[in-house]
């Protein structure tokens, strides 16, 4: 199984966070906080939340900077920190059920899974595809389901919550149009991805998704399957291997060194220092991903 490595790389900005550990502070923890405390699972959904939100909510993520959300679990003290919020905004399918454990240190609190409206993928074993934020449409259906959601825990801002959602969704709308374009040179292009997270992303923006090293996050492939994505990259003629940052894999840095593949990184949870929101995470992805296929550009 895939290691769960938290790293360094994302600097200051996530500092903050974690030093509340889910972002909420030992202030609020002893005496409870003025605004309601509302948590996203992913950082994703807590840059939509603060986007939302804005000075009307007190937002926090729960996932540690580097974690993988496949791997993840509470310890007792995360557990505790978190006792004051009163909604989890979470993907929900698998990703992040470890959520659900809020209830034990706060049993008003809310989990909602913010899948609305969203038409979810399939995998081939017929479980659902929850990776399904690394979608930019998509994006505008969560926000109008955070809207939702903290308009119910704080009706007197609901015009405030909804306004912010609407102004945020013609960001996202916008961003997608630019992505398209900067995109469009590699449409079609296959990539081998490190697991199968990518599935919207390439819908979106016309990309193919050749295969993954892992069948499954956090499930190490096994001699037979790595042997037929051998085939796959002969046959495709594939050049990168797309990894990212919550994993690490000795495996996979031979795999790429036997198939004189390129190592690039895609990060479907977080932005780098100076580059730290939702929007930021999907234009670097984009501009990685055009830059490896497409290097003379």
């Amino acid at each position: 199984m895939a290691r769960c490595r938290v790293t360094r790389r994302f600097g200051a900005w996530l500092t903050a966070i974690l030093l509340g550990t889910c972002g909420v502070g030992a202030a609020a923890a002893a005496q409870g906080p003025d605004r309601p405390v509302v948590a996203g699972t992913i950082y994703p959904l807590y840059d939509m939340i603060r986007v939302v939100g804005g000075a009307h909510v007190e937002a926090s993520v729960i996932l540690p900077p580097g974690a993988s959300p496949h791997l993840y679990e509470f310890s007792p003290k995360q557990l505790e920190r978190l006792r004051h919020v009163k909604v989890i905004f979470a993907i929900g399918h698998g990703l992040d059920n470890w959520a659900t454990q809020v209830v034990n240190v706060a049993p008003k609190a809310r989990v909602i899974i913010v899948d609305r409206g969203i038409d979810l993928r399939k995998f081939e074993d017929g479980t659902t595809d929850p990776h399904y934020w690394l979608h930019l449409g998509n994006a505008q259906r969560i926000a109008e389901t955070i809207a939702d959601g903290l308009s119910e825990i704080d009706a007197s801002n609901a015009a405030d919550f909804r306004a912010a959602a609407k102004a945020y969704e013609q960001r996202l709308s916008d961003e997608e149009r630019r992505l398209k374009e900067e995109l469009a040179p590699v449409r079609g292009m296959p990539i081998l991805t490190f697991h199968d997270a990518w599935y919207y992303f390439a819908e979106e923006f016309g990309l193919t998704i050749a295969g993954s090293f892992e069948p499954a996050a956090g499930e190490e492939p096994t001699p037979r399957y790595l042997a037929a994505l051998q085939l796959t990259v002969a046959k495709d003629r594939i050049r990168i291997l797309f990894v990212e940052p919550q994993f690490s894999s000795e495996v996979v840095r031979s795999f790429a060194e036997d198939n004189h593949l390129g190592i690039a990184v895609l990060n479907p949870l977080e932005g780098v220092e100076g580059r730290s929101t939702y929007l930021d995470v999907m234009a670097d992805n984009a501009i990685a991903i055009r830059r490896a296929l497409q290097p003379s550009r």
